[in-house]
């Protein structure tokens, strides 16, 4: 269930693009099936970040199992990614992970 939000300053041109290759990147990199994978975006919102409105991203990722040994590697790739896509340096980028407890995560009218 892994579900990410990207909250962004930068205005996407193709936002159903950019969803679909983040919900590619992010199946392989938690090595989930991406018929599970959850993308949403919020871009041209406006955000600063250490007193600057330059391009910058927050990005929440939250999905079951979810370690902290698994955190570095994530935040490599996801910055990485989002500065291929919008420009963005890996510096102007913050990321939340988390991990739900699967009692504590709904699906299909129940939980995990």
């Amino acid at each position: 269930m892994p579900c990410l939000l990207v909250q962004t300053n930068v205005d996407m041109a193709d936002k159903t693009g950019f969803m679909q290759r983040c919900s590619s990147v992010l199946a392989s990199v938690l090595g989930k099936p991406e018929s599970y994978v959850m993308i949403n975006i919020s871009d041209n919102n406006p955000m600063l970040f250490a007193g600057s409105d330059a391009p910058l991203a927050y990005l929440e990722l939250k999905s079951l199992g979810l370690n902290s040994a698994q955190a570095p590697d994530l935040s490599a790739k996801l910055c990485s990614f989002m500065h291929d896509e919008l420009g963005i340096d890996s510096a102007r980028i913050y990321i939340e992970f988390a991990a739900p407890e699967r009692a504590m995560f709904g699906w299909k009218g129940g939980t995990f």
